[in-house]
């Protein structure tokens, strides 16, 4: 009997402690949802900067072509914003795309069918992911700056 009530004990302490786990860990994923939230909505927001700064280059794109005395380095600098503001719209879909991926997770992650572990592993990749998404919208950020930047010296070049 004695040992049927330290069985008992052990299995609510256990019970307990990985109920307080999945309390704890279902706190953590809801924090990594909101900084996803927050992301999306930089990741919005570049996006429209980014498709208002390729309607500007291909506007700047055509007034320079109309231009018989272009310099041909402005031509190939706005051929380069051109092939980097390409490559900044593949990434944001993509990272649209892993966004929204976690928001899928949800139902899942706040279930009881899934284990401790994959709940530490889930929480892991998100937070790498968000680590990833971060930079890259930092960078793509960066990059639209120095576009918008080379592509003011060329209006004001073109105007003169």
């Amino acid at each position: 009997m004695r040992k049927f009530i330290i069985l008992s004990a052990f299995a609510a302490t256990l019970f307990v402690s990985c109920d307080d786990t999945r309390k704890v860990l279902h706190e953590q994923y809801l924090e990594y949802v909101m900084h996803t939230d927050s992301l999306d909505v930089v990741h919005d927001a570049m996006t429209v900067h980014h498709d208002a700064l390729k309607t500007d280059t291909r506007t700047l794109a055509q007034k320079l072509k109309d231009v018989e005395e272009t310099d041909s380095i402005a031509i190939a600098d706005l051929a380069k914003h051109q092939v980097l503001l390409k490559e900044q719209a593949t990434s944001l879909s993509k990272l649209k795309k892993l966004i929204e991926s976690h928001a899928d997770v949800k139902s899942y992650f706040m279930s009881d069918s899934i284990s401790v572990e994959q709940m530490e592993a889930q929480l892991v990749e998100m937070e790498a992911n968000n680590t990833d998404i971060a930079a890259r919208l930092t960078q793509i950020k960066t990059e639209l700056k120095m576009i918008e930047v080379e592509q003011e010296s060329l209006k004001k070049t073109e105007e003169h």
